[in-house]
Order: C-alpha cells, then structure tokens, then sequence
C-alpha cells in the first residue's frame, strides 16, 4: 500500500512541475482551476485505495465471518459515486449475512444502495436549492455535472428540518408579526397560497432609507390549518421569548381571515394594517376625476378618526358615480371598486388607524413574502408540484433562518428499516477496519518513504530532480 500512496503522489507532483514546465506561469483563475484538478485526482487515487484496503480487510477476516455467519456473496462489485473531489470509483464486495444481502463497505461509508451522489454533495446541492434554482444548484456545487432533475430529486427526498430559535437571555419588552402569502403557480393549472409568517424585535436604521430587521425568523404555513399555524408561531416564540415579559404583540397584515386567527392564540395582540395594501385600496376607491375630489376630505377622516365621515364619503361616491357615468360596464366596474375598496376600509378601520400607534414599526409584509417566497417560487414563470412548493417552502425558510441541511438529512437510507440491521454488522465490523487502519498509519509520516531512487524511471529531468530533493526533507514546517 505504502508504494501506492507513494505512486500516486509521486505521480501528482510530476504532474505539477510538468504543467509549470509547460506553460510557466499564466493567469491565476487558470492555474488555480488546472491545479485542483490534479489535486482531485490525486485525493480521489488515494481514498481508493484506502477503500480497497478496507475493504480487503473485511474479506481477510474468514474467523469473524465464519462466527458471525456472513459470507462473501461476490467481489469487486463496481460503484461510481459523485463527490466533492468529483467522480469516485471504487470497489467492493457484496456479502450474504443472516439478516440479508449487503455491501458492509457501503454501509461503513455511510452511502445508500441506489445513491450516485454523495451525501455531502447532496447537502449542498439542497442548501443551494433553497435558494436557487435547481439548474443554478447544479452548476454552482458540480460545474453542471449533475443534472437539475437531480438536483430535484435529492431535494424532494430531503427529510423534515425544523428551525428552532435559541432562547434569548433577556425577552424584549414587544415584538412584531408580520403575515402575508404567496401566490404560487400550480403544474396543474390554478394557483394556490403559501402563507408566511415573520417574527422579529423591531427595525434598526442601516443607512439613510434602509432599515433592517431585528433578529428576524420565518415561518412558512402551507398545508396548515389557521390555528395550527398560529399555534405553532406562538410556539416558537415561546421558545424564544419569555412570553409573560413581552407586553405588547403587533400584528401586521392585509386583514385576510387566516391573519385575523391570531387573536386567537396572541390575545391582546394589536392588528396593524399593512400600508402598502392600505394604500392599493385608496387608489382603486378615489381613481378618476370624480372620485379624486374627494380624496383630502376622505384622508381628513381618517386622520381624525372619523368613521362615520369616511362612510357618508363613499356614498357620495357611489352616488356621483351612478348618476355622472353613462350606463354600462365601465360604469359597473368602477362602482364595484368603490363598493369593496371602501367597505374594506371601513372593515379594518381599527387596523388602519394603529398604524400610527408610537409602538407600530410600519408593516413590511410584501418585501418579506418577496424576498423570502416569491423571489423563489413565484417571480419568474414556473409551475411547482404541491409536493414540490411544500419542500422547497420548508427548506428555504429553514436556510434563511439560519439552518444548513446536512448530509445526514439527505439520505433516505437513514429512513430505511434494513439499515439498521446492516449497521449493526457495520459495527461489529467496524474494529477490523480500524486494525487494519492503525497498520496502515504505524509509519505514516516517516519521510523515508520519498527516499527511493527509483520513484520515476528514465532520464534526469527537473520533475526527477524536484522528487529527489523532496524525498530528503526531514522536517515539513
């Protein structure tokens, strides 16, 4: 083994020194890329290796085998598995145990029977798709090696990741609710509504005109339930807050019923209306010369908390409009306008007149839906599977939260009841691996291993003299 590893480093550093023989120094970007290639290489020529040898190890073990009734089924079984060192091949024997038909290597290594990516790649491919589409995921993590439907497919087969804040030492005396939804294009025709629920401290000046959130959190709600949603925001807010120090709850939102379920579980908590959709319903209530007349008498109403002014308005408005515009569907339409956008004001009058509270922070509902949902499942054309905008929903409120998807949360071999009657032969098998190991690496840094004359045959060439020169260091600083 030892003249192996010696080959392949010998091999690498030769390669090396040939591409500065070559090509002398050239642009970084290129060089940097042309060298990690051949460290790859080099790194994928060495874990063979060690994967040959452990896998040898196990076969060699004929007393353990023969005690534990495992039997060798078939050798040099191939796999091709995609890592963060690229393509790796390698391998392995197939066993007969009592509890069925395994690769114990596979099982060591921690990979599944059908997988062709790597766990580690598969975990940054899905915290890459999060973000991303799974086409761009594809070509950050592998340089497009691996193709969007399996980018797709490593995030649908993703397990359950659950953002749970941290505690914090000292509970704020209010917090602020922002809830809003997305409205996401379906494969099968139609739409349907992700809600979305944010959570943070308050708002801070970052520069002139930008302000940012104070220690924000996400919670997406589709396939939930009203009260199950709001149950669970107020769950993870307890998590975080010590409930009975916060005094004060706002809830900022566009007055949908699945918003006005949070009285519910935040009794106490003052509904803010959103002015960005506050704002949409003055414009369609006052738009055209007739009703634009009335605009400074309705925003003094408002202003002065004048319920009964507002509504004698809007029927002046209904009024007017009837009796100006000639009949017909223009005429329909604009008392329709008038119709649901002043009863929609008049609904949420209390919710309008809070959003001068001194408390109330100015709601941010649709940047929040826009730059946590939409700006991945609904701003460009797509359409998604229901499946589909439940997981990517999920993974991406748990990344923008903080989270990272690991390797384990990828395998559906963890999910797989055969795998654990393979990994207790793993471990079992487990101390052979390691004896074999510690054999292995009784002399691994012992530099006399370069001191061979004949690590490249031919001629003396300044990649032979390089060799020569590294295999008399001593000392590696």
């Amino acid at each position: 083994m030892r003249t192996i590893i010696q080959q392949i480093i010998a091999g690498a550093v030769e390669k090396y020194l040939e591409y500065y023989e070559r090509n002398g120094i050239t642009e970084l970007s290129g060089m940097t890329k042309d060298f990690k290639a051949i460290s790859d290489e080099m790194a994928r020529e060495m874990l063979r290796v060690f994967i040959d040898t452990a896998d040898q190890a196990l076969c060699e073990a004929k007393a353990e085998r023969k005690a534990d009734g495992v039997k060798i089924h078939e050798r040099a079984v191939p796999r091709e598995l995609y890592t963060a060192l690229g393509p790796l091949r390698y391998n392995r024997t197939y066993f007969n145990t009592p509890d069925g038909m395994c690769h114990l290597l596979d099982g060591l290594l921690g990979v599944a029977a059908y997988d062709r990516i790597d766990s580690g790649v598969s975990a940054e491919l899905v915290n890459l798709a999060a973000v991303h589409s799974y086409g761009r995921s594809a070509d950050i993590a592998t340089g497009g090696d691996i193709s969007r439907q399996s980018v797709r497919n490593k995030a649908m087969n993703t397990g359950e990741v659950v953002y749970l804040p941290t505690r914090v030492e000292e509970s704020p005396g209010s917090i602020h609710i922002f809830a809003d939804e997305d409205h996401v294009n379906l494969q099968s025709g139609g739409n349907t509504v992700v809600p979305l629920i944010t959570v943070c401290e308050g708002k801070r000046v970052v520069c002139k005109d930008r302000h940012e959130l104070i220690a924000p959190f996400h919670i997406h709600g589709y396939g939930m339930k009203p009260d199950d949603l709001w149950g669970y925001a107020y769950a993870l807010c307890a998590e975080k807050y010590d409930m009975s120090l916060v005094k004060e709850v706002y809830v900022y939102g566009d007055g949908a019923s699945w918003i006005s379920r949070h009285a519910d579980v935040f009794p106490g908590a003052i509904h803010v209306m959103d002015v960005f959709h506050f704002k949409k319903r003055m414009k369609s209530l006052f738009a055209g010369e007739i009703c634009q007349a009335h605009m400074l008498s309705a925003n003094a109403a408002i202003g002065r908390n004048d319920k009964d002014a507002f509504s004698r308005i809007v029927r002046v408005l209904l009024r007017e409009v009837g009796e100006s515009m000639p009949a017909g569907k223009t005429r329909e339409n604009k008392l329709k306008a008038i119709t649901d956008s002043g009863g929609y004001i008049l609904g949420h009058w209390d919710a309008i007149q809070n959003i001068r509270l001194p408390g109330s922070i100015g709601s941010c509902t649709e940047a929040m839906v826009s730059h946590v949902l939409s700006a991945r499942l609904s701003r460009n054309p797509m359409g998604w599977s229901e499946g589909g905008i439940s997981k990517i929903s999920m993974l991406r409120v748990y990344v923008l939260n903080g989270g990272r998807v690991e390797p384990v949360d990828t395998l559906a071999w963890k999910r797989n009841p055969m795998r654990h009657r393979v990994v207790e032969n793993i471990e079992r098998y487990d101390r052979i691996i390691k004896r074999q190991s510690d054999e292995v690496l009784k002399d691994a840094r012992n530099w006399r291993w370069f001191e061979g004359e004949n690590m490249i045959s031919g001629k003396t060439t300044g990649t032979k003299v390089a060799l020569d020169a590294l295999g008399r260091i001593r000392k590696v600083s």
